[in-house]
């Protein structure tokens, strides 16, 4: 994922990976995101690019501002606003 420096890709996976567990609406994220994002989880990927990536996808859809604050607490403010984007 550009922007997210490789020393913050543990940090920011496991903040993402708490916003998308934590949604009470369990249809927040399609079941082929889901499903992707439990393969990831199975080869220790989360925290690689590809799981960044879809782990944010999924944030955003469950809890885009929660996103949003994680992304600006760990200074990744340029992330936020190319989400915002999008």
């Amino acid at each position: 994922m550009e922007g997210v420096p490789n020393s913050l890709h543990g940090d920011l996976s496991q903040k993402l990976v708490d916003i998308v567990l934590g949604t009470k609406d369990k249809n927040a994220v399609p079941a082929d995101l889901a499903k992707k994002i439990i393969y990831l989880w199975r080869q220790e990927q989360l925290a690689s690019p590809t799981g960044i990536y879809a782990l944010l996808e999924a944030s955003v859809k469950v809890d885009s501002e929660a996103t949003y604050a994680a992304l600006d607490e760990l200074g990744l403010q340029e992330v936020t606003v190319a989400l915002k984007s999008l």
